[in-house]
């Protein structure tokens, strides 16, 4: 294998541990002896070492020609290599550090090759995924051909017989978009259905794959041009860039070191400077900083416009690996070949289009009528079992604000939907609360309708379009999930997604806010739950603040709260976990920051106390209970950090 090495004993030690990781994958019983070696010369510097040693052979045999996957992307310098903001498709030059200002006046020589490959790199987004919203990036490397990496494919995509086809939940298949704006402080979208899997490589090669993209339905939202495949092999210090949606990711040790990385923001479309450090047939090695998120990235050559390789993995202050543009492009033409055996059936056989994407209309559509409501069962209390009652929260600090109502014969506080209700706070015109019982094994796919307003109480006291609106106004945002009461037969389902559309199950939110771990809380409760059951309760609601800032006449709550009770899958006991989620750092007139939008478990005595509710006798079986606030403050970084 002929290897062309870096010019620094730096980067020579790079390269040298990519290749003794791959050997040590591929011969486990090498790999345990390499270990024992890294141990015994744990207090050699290498680097040193490698000054004072022969140069690295111009030939080795038996590394395998990728890497494992299953190394996080990662940041491989603490210094000179940052992570720049996109704006308008173009990215925004602003340094923190003197180490990082040499690239300013190189990608300002650059700017004319990175717009249309900034336009070209999407973050490839999922409906109906039972954990994730979104799980990498792509590119378009083709005309309607998008390259991401085979680990991201393989969440929502698998083979069956001799096609590709997209895998299911809970009896329904996702959906995959790919969104090519996502950038920092925008709440708009540029998304195109993925409605094909063209290739998702086997595990033993290279980890890439190729989706197909649909040309977009509305005037003036067209694919941008595909980025071109290098011809040239890859130059070690050749300057390039990854392009792609870094996450926070909470496998990387050095958290602050991240957060000054990255800005503390994450999710967003960045542009990450570097240069190549290693290279051998099947592997490309950078030192872009990159996060999860960036699987899927991809590598631009900086002098020429072009795809150096797609990004795939890295090691904490090593190395970052991607697949080279000549596999890709390898890859690609193959690709082409079957592709033209079965272009004719797939002209007579339209691939798969996903259902219709949730959109950001802010209309209301008018009202129904109150005997339209007779049927509401609403929340059932008994809906986890007769041993794990869960009833509704009492409202204890602001009881007479509690919206009553007459419907039908009942006099109460309670506005009952199919599978789920609400109780009213008459002052703020916003709901105290919304609770859902979700039932995971009869979930249905469901189109969104319109927003409604709710006949059984006065109009005056629903909050119909005063807020809400493009930035700077707030969108509508569920309290319980449009998806959480889409359960039952078909026709329940359509209801109980169609009930979550009144606006008295929402609240005025920040365009970014209700997405991340935030949205995934219930689907990632589903998972700890008997899979013969998969039954969850789920309790949402605004914080009310009596100095809570007013937009358009409207209080906007500063922050929310979310309960989930469950019967645990392990102890079968009945268990509850709180958790609450911040706006306020985005009210104030600064630009929008991730991390102030940070999800924190919370003991449900803090809930209480906050929200001014009692849960009665499910605050016993708070899985938090007993702990410290204090030990609680860091937001959670990903969901294996929540206790339950």
């Amino acid at each position: 294998m002929k290897l062309r090495e870096a010019d620094s004993p730096e980067g020579r030690l790079r390269l040298m541990r990519a290749i003794v990781d791959a050997i040590a994958v591929a011969d486990p019983s090498l790999g345990e002896e390499l270990a024992a070696t890294r141990r015994d010369l744990a207090g050699v510097n290498p680097v040193a070492m490698l000054r004072h040693a022969a140069a690295l052979p111009e030939s080795f045999s038996g590394a395998p020609a990728h890497m494992p996957p299953w190394v996080p992307e990662t940041i491989v310098l603490r210094t000179g290599r940052p992570v720049l903001q996109v704006h308008h498709d173009e990215a925004r030059l602003d340094f923190d550090d003197a180490a990082s200002e040499v690239w300013k006046a190189r990608l300002r020589r650059a700017k004319p090759l990175l717009a249309p490959a900034i336009r070209a790199v999407g973050r490839i987004e999922l409906e109906h995924h039972p954990v994730f919203q979104w799980v990498g990036t792509g590119w378009l490397v083709a005309e309607g051909v998008v390259a991401t990496n085979r680990h991201v494919a393989q969440e929502f995509g698998r083979l069956s017989g001799e096609k590709f086809v997209f895998k299911s939940s809970f009896g329904e298949p996702l959906s995959a978009w790919i969104d090519f704006l996502g950038e920092y402080g925008r709440a708009e979208s540029r998304d195109f259905p993925l409605v094909d899997i063209l290739y998702i490589e086997e595990d033993s090669g290279a980890d890439l794959a190729f989706l197909r993209v649909a040309p977009g339905a509305v005037p003036g939202k067209g694919l941008a041009s595909p980025i071109g495949l290098s011809a040239r092999p890859a130059r070690v210090n050749a300057p390039v860039a990854v392009i792609g949606y870094p996450a926070r990711d909470s496998r990387i040790p050095d958290a602050a070191l991240m957060d000054r990385t990255f800005g503390d923001v994450y999710d967003k479309k960045r542009l990450a400077p570097g240069r190549i450090t290693g290279a051998a047939p099947g592997l490309l090695l950078h030192d872009c900083s990159t996060l999860g998120g960036n699987s899927g990235s991809v590598v631009l050559d900086l002098d020429t416009g072009e795809a150096a390789g797609l990004h795939f993995a890295g090691r904490f202050l090593e190395a970052n690996y991607a697949v080279p543009a000549a596999l890709v492009r390898e890859r690609l033409e193959a690709l082409g070949r079957a592709g033209r055996a079965r272009a004719a059936h797939l002209a007579q056989s339209p691939p798969r289009m996903p259902g219709p994407r949730p959109s950001g209309d802010d209309t209301v559509s008018g009202e129904g009528r109150v005997e339209d409501y007779a049927d509401r069962s609403g929340f059932d209390t008994g809906f986890l079992g007769a041993d794990a009652a869960v009833t509704l929260p009492a409202v204890v600090r602001d009881a007479a604000s509690v919206l009553t109502f007459t419907a039908n014969g009942h006099t109460g506080g309670e506005l009952k939907y199919a599978n789920f209700s609400v109780v009213m706070n008459r002052e703020r015109r916003l709901c105290f609360f919304s609770a859902v019982n979700i039932d995971g094994r009869l979930s249905k796919r469901t189109v969104r309708p319109g927003w409604r307003l709710d006949p059984r109480i006065p109009r005056s006291l629903q909050i119909a379009r005063e807020c809400y609106g493009n930035p700077p106004l707030f969108s509508r945002g569920h309290m319980t999930r449009r998806e959480d009461p889409a359960w039952g037969t078909r026709a329940q389902a359509n209801l109980g997604c169609a009930d979550s559309m009144h606006v008295t199950n929402t609240a005025p939110q920040m365009q970014p806010f209700n997405a991340g771990l935030w949205r995934g809380l219930e689907d990632y409760a589903l998972q700890h739950t008997r899979e013969d059951e998969m039954r969850i309760s789920v309790m949402t609601g605004p914080l009310f603040g009596s100095d809570d800032p007013v937009r358009e006449g409207v209080m906007i709550p500063r922050a929310f709260w979310k309960v989930i009770a469950f019967v645990h899958e392990a102890t079968g006991r009945l268990r509850a976990s709180a958790y609450t989620l911040s706006q306020e750092h985005a009210m104030d007139g600064r630009e929008f920051v991730f991390g102030a939008y940070g999800t924190h478990q919370r003991p449900l005595a803090f809930v209480e106390r906050q929200a001014g509710l009692s849960f009665g006798a499910l605050t016993a079986c708070d899985v938090l209970a007993g702990e410290s606030e204090e030990s609680l403050a860091r937001p959670l970084s990903g969901f294996d950090e929540i206790r339950l």
